[in-house]
């Protein structure tokens, strides 16, 4: 039997069909035959012969009998994980986003077999020639794992301002990396100057970023934002999915031109192509569907209906306003979504030059429940992202007339229930929650926990969404500064996937925060045990899972 290895939000089986991840339906779908529930919130999955390899966000790997189309069994691979790929020598690999490591497993006993320690924020995952090649969600790097030795052998920078790098693909000698470069040091930004889609290319023999062979999607075809994920045909296209704007370029590699520009559902976030290449296969996250796209013709030609998202029809049109820059509404020639700073909610990690000054972007899980919002505190309610649709993304904006953020948002009339789409965004947002890490505190974070009390860290960062909601001036303002130098107390929670930090994003470490920011003497074990606290800081709770029906 032919054995066929892959890993994505969407495969084909080895008699070619279609095999979807449906991360809001808490299922996959085996197209044609059933939809069958998984763990939480799915991200990828890895095909194997008769059987699928799941990984969910809320930490467990599934593995689902495709004959039977059920689970049979799951286990714990570790905190937001996010990659999986069935390996030669019976191997599975997990990229543990949460935890900066890739988890190998015996494909039998789905037993672990070992863990690689990696740079932070593992994310995309392939094997080839006996290197296992990881991408780093942030930074754009890629480690490269002997994937007899188990060890990380070379670290490969596609650029210091790559992000958003969440899959890789290989086609013979090379590797590609659809990303995101921010242009976080410009000081001058406009919305056409901050965010550029490429895919980068690696060099597989060398080891080395090809500079030279490139593809700048935003010159070679546009709208087009937000590259998730590539497929590479024999004959030298690269098939783009670009999940802000909503479409697929397909770029002639030969030339970095684009010869298509193909439009399909919501939020695409994965493609695979048929064995002979005559169709590709569009995973549509937030559509629930298929878009089947013809490679002779470069169009859609049908579209398969895989899930029905189980989410309430506001918050579902919610998520895709924050996730789309396809609508003039929302972003000036589609350029910007929100997700393309805060993708999946989270950070980009970068310290952007706006006009109100240096601002380093935050987090937005539990959003909701620690307004107001920006370093300078001056949105009072989650509709006043209606500022930054206007102001950042040069969108029109989602509610008509005049913004309501002048001189200020949170002096000016309110923005909720002006339009249902930016009260539907605001609903989205609110729902926004971390992935569930549920780590033990040691001896080390219990000491530090009493310490951030002792020493009146708690005053401000106060327990358990560690704010007070005021403004204070903590001595990081500069003249550059719009709105004064006292900036509202920001949550600890999940301050440990949030680097850099303060406004500016002048520290780079918790332990740079802790050295600059305490009022009191420390030695150096208390220091550590501070930062040790800190780093387990984390979210009270996460959605309930929603297991969708099995059809």
């Amino acid at each position: 039997m032919l054995r066929l290895l892959f890993a994505g939000l969407i495969g084909l089986t080895a008699g070619g069909r279609i095999i979807t991840v449906n991360p809001d339906s808490n299922s996959i779908t085996l197209a044609g035959v059933k939809e069958i529930a998984v763990c939480a919130t799915p991200q990828t999955v890895a095909i194997d012969g008769k059987r699928a390899f799941v990984v969910c966000r809320d930490g467990a790997l599934n593995e689902v009998d495709l004959d039977a189309q059920r689970v049979t069994r799951s286990v714990a691979v570790g905190a937001d994980p996010f990659g999986v790929v069935v390996a030669s020598g019976g191997r599975l690999y997990v990229s543990v986003t949460g935890e900066a490591k890739v988890l190998v497993l015996d494909e039998t006993s789905l037993s672990a077999i070992a863990t690689v320690a990696t740079e932070e924020f593992p994310r995309g995952l392939a094997v080839s020639g006996g290197n296992l090649y990881v991408t780093h969600f942030r930074s754009g790097r890629v480690s490269v794992i002997d994937t007899t030795s188990l060890a990380v052998t070379k670290v490969i920078s596609t650029g210091s301002d790559s992000n958003v790098s969440q899959s890789i693909v290989v086609k013979g000698t090379r590797a590609y990396l659809p990303q995101t470069r921010s242009n976080s040091s410009n000081p001058a930004l406009i919305f056409d100057s901050t965010a550029f889609p490429i895919v980068s290319v690696i060099d597989l023999a060398n080891g080395v970023n090809l500079a030279s062979e490139r593809i700048a999607i935003d010159i070679a075809d546009r709208p087009s934002s937000l590259p998730v994920d590539v497929a590479v045909t024999s004959s030298g296209k690269a098939l783009v999915v670009n999940a802000g704007s909503d479409d697929v370029s397909i770029v002639d590699l030969a030339t970095r031109r684009a010869v298509a520009h193909v439009s399909v559902g919501s939020n695409p976030r994965g493609i695979e192509l048929s064995a002979d290449e005559r169709f590709a296969y569009v995973n549509n996250t937030l559509s629930g569907t298929v878009s089947v796209i013809d490679l002779g013709s470069n169009a859609v030609a049908g579209t398969i209906e895989v899930t029905k998202i189980p989410l309430d029809p506001s918050i579902l049109n919610g998520k895709i306003l924050f996730n789309t820059s396809n609508r003039t509404a929302l972003a000036k020639d589609r350029w910007i979504a929100c997700a393309t700073c805060h993708f999946d909610g989270g950070t980009d990690g970068r310290t952007w030059f706006f006009r109100d000054g240096p601002r380093n972007t935050p987090l937005l899980f539990g959003i909701g429940d620690t307004l107001p919002m920006h370093w300078s505190g001056d949105l009072d309610e989650l509709q006043d992202v209606e500022s930054t649709i206007r102001n950042i993304q040069a969108g029109t904006g989602l509610a008509a007339g005049a913004g309501n953020c002048d001189p200020a948002c949170d002096v000016a009339p309110p923005n909720a229930g002006r339009s249902k789409d930016l009260d539907d965004l605001a609903a989205f947002m609110r729902t926004l929650h971390a992935p569930p890490r549920g780590a033990a505190m040691s001896a080390g974070a219990i000491r530090g926990r009493d310490l951030f009390s002792a020493i009146g860290c708690a005053a401000c960062h106060v327990p358990p969404l560690y704010i007070d909601r005021h403004k204070h001036d903590v001595g990081t303002g500069t003249a550059l500064e719009q709105k004064g130098t006292s900036f509202d107390t920001p949550s600890l929670r999940g301050i440990a996937f949030s680097a850099p930090y303060f406004h500016d994003g002048s520290a780079a470490t918790l332990d740079d925060v802790v050295e600059r920011h305490s009022t009191t003497p420390l030695t150096p074990a208390q220091k550590s045990d501070l930062v040790e606290f800190l780093r387990t800081i984390d979210f009270a709770s996460a959605p309930p899972k929603r297991h969708a029906a099995a059809r």
